[in-house]
């Protein structure tokens, strides 16, 4: 029981004869525990120092404290342990921040004014990416196009979207459809929306970019390898305006749901389905977004037009624009 908070498995047999047997003397403890008299003595020694025994009136024999408060000491300790290492973590983490900067700034070119910053080294980009979304205070935006992550870069990008999830500030991400045909990174996608990122596909996401706070985007560049870092307002709102104008046009990914839960003809899923349809796609465009039959597919159309006293599918695209489905 005591070994989590690093009491040694002989140690804490010593501590539990003396709680059985408060009167055996040292020769007593040895024997019951299988130790020599001098290592019993050295388990005492360890005890006293966990402060799980006190010596008796007058320096006399040891006796074990009860166990209510021998757990007390030891969850103390650990706390006090705990609480040191989460404040040279966050020590870490503010010199983190300045390595980053000395690493990326030693690597990189900034115009006279200071709002344009050119990268030309994709694993500086990484650590510049890392060092702005790690920043932000309100929004961060991602817009992937073309194929989708490798699985092997899927985990530093869902530990940073996790981090910012768990200070609360919202993520939304755009990818392409295609990309979706991968199964490990469709399944991604589904896990970080149920996690609360917002997530949508659109058939060709025009630009490889990041935006922060909407005043910070990092943006890859066209002709050669690397990114623009622009904190000009002037540069990154159209920018923005680009962003949001896709992320409108695309259609949700939603967090996958069991056949259980009823999540073929579920609210969510017939909202996907119109939103899809207020694009103009086909049933089969519908069926390869979703991963479903042709006949499903027809199927939550009749569903959808029913929820929404529809009597067509362009009349039910419109209705779903009115109610902010899609826009």
């Amino acid at each position: 029981m005591l070994e989590m908070f690093g009491v040694p498995a002989t140690t804490e047999a010593v501590y539990r004869v003396m709680l059985d047997k408060p009167t055996a003397d040292l020769d007593e403890l040895a024997a019951h525990v299988g130790l020599s008299a001098e290592a019993a003595r050295a388990e005492l020694t360890v005890l006293a120092e966990l402060m799980l025994v006190n010596a008796g009136p007058g320096g006399g024999p040891y006796f074990a404290i009860p166990p209510e408060q021998a757990l007390e000491v030891l969850l103390a300790a650990e706390e006090a342990r705990i609480s040191e290492c989460q404040r040279r973590v966050g020590r870490a983490r503010e010199d983190l921040g300045e390595l980053v900067e000395a690493f990326v700034a030693s690597r990189s070119l900034r115009d006279s004014g200071g709002f344009v910053e050119q990268i030309d080294d994709p694993a500086v980009v990484t650590s510049r990416l890392f060092q702005l979304a790690r920043s932000g205070t309100r929004k961060v935006s991602f817009m992937l196009p073309g194929d989708a992550v490798p699985p092997e870069a899927i985990g530093p990008s869902a530990r940073l979207d996790n981090e910012l999830l768990s200070r609360g500030i919202p993520l939304r991400a755009i990818v392409s459809d295609t990309s979706l045909e991968s199964r490990h990174w469709r399944d991604h996608l589904t896990g970080q929306a149920g996690r609360g990122v917002q997530v949508r596909s659109h058939p060709a996401p025009p630009q490889r970019l990041v935006i922060v706070d909407e005043t910070v985007a990092i943006v890859s560049r066209a002709q050669a390898p690397g990114a623009l870092v622009m904190m000009d307002p002037d540069l990154v709102a159209p920018i923005t305006a680009l962003f949001d104008a896709v992320w409108h046009a695309s259609a949700p990914v939603l967090a996958e749901r069991s056949p259980a839960e009823g999540d073929e003809f579920s609210d969510a899923r017939v909202r996907q389905v119109v939103a899809l349809l207020a694009q103009g796609q086909k049933d089969e465009a519908i069926a390869r977004r979703l991963q479903i039959s042709v006949r499903t597919v027809r199927r939550l159309v009749s569903a959808s037009l029913t929820a929404l006293h529809a009597e067509s599918r362009f009349e039910a695209g419109v209705i779903a624009v009115r109610r902010g489905w899609v826009s």
